[in-house]
């Protein structure tokens, strides 16, 4: 009795809300991450690439067109429902580029309180959220960005190297050191922030960083 009612239930909240395809907006039958035709654009096995200061980097989708869009969507226009979707990407990215790490907790790049407070959430927060979920472990703010940038994607390729220097701190040096973490940010185009925000977190003395991305421009060495 009471798995049917579960189940009934179930069937009941799929009819009521939906899961749709971050991609292309079909209707899904049952909460995948999405659409079977879609599924088939999707690289198996990502994007594995270093970013500014020699950190491990891995992304599960390239940044363009219907990836970039979904992007865009996600965090511009609010749809946080998406996040569980992408998040599965995110697991299965990190389970192929990093097979032998164990990880203490996931953290995330931070935004500047103004920036937070005029788009109303953290997209790479809400991400780090869900891939928490899957993986099995916490997920903790570990940075603070103390000052207010100019986005990355206003600037000039050589801007964005120095657009962010100095930028973040460590919230709590002891929850840092030897601890083997995985940094999460949205998209990899320069690597510069990625690079600053663990070289910040370098201070503190960490046993590993590794990054994760959703998605990557393209296959980049630093």
């Amino acid at each position: 009795m009471k798995n049917t009612l579960k189940t009934l239930w179930e069937n009941t909240y799929k009819i009521i809300y939906p899961d749709f395809c971050p991609y292309c907006f079909k209707m899904l039958e049952s909460y995948d991450y999405a659409c079977e035709s879609c599924k088939k654009k999707i690289p198996e096995n990502g994007i594995t690439q270093g970013v500014a200061g020699g950190y491990r980097s891995c992304s599960a989708l390239h940044y363009s067109g219907i990836f970039k869009r979904a992007l865009f969507r996600f965090k511009f226009r609010k749809k946080k429902y998406h996040a569980r979707q992408f998040a599965y990407l995110l697991h299965r990215q990190v389970e192929h580029s990093y097979p032998d790490m164990i990880f203490d907790y996931i953290t995330y790049v931070p935004m500047h309180k103004k920036a937070l407070r005029k788009r109303g959430f953290n997209q790479c927060e809400v991400l780090a959220k869900e891939l928490s979920k899957l993986m099995g472990i916490p997920y903790r703010s570990t940075l603070v960005k103390i000052r207010n940038t100019k986005p990355q994607h206003e600037l000039e390729s050589i801007e964005r190297y120095t657009n962010l220097i100095g930028a973040f701190k460590v919230a709590d040096k002891n929850a840092v050191k030897d601890k083997s973490i995985l940094l999460l940010d949205d998209v990899i185009t320069t690597g510069s922030t990625l690079g600053e925000c663990a070289k910040t977190l370098q201070k503190a003395k960490p046993a590993h960083i590794c990054c994760v991305t959703l998605l990557s421009v393209a296959n980049l060495f630093y």
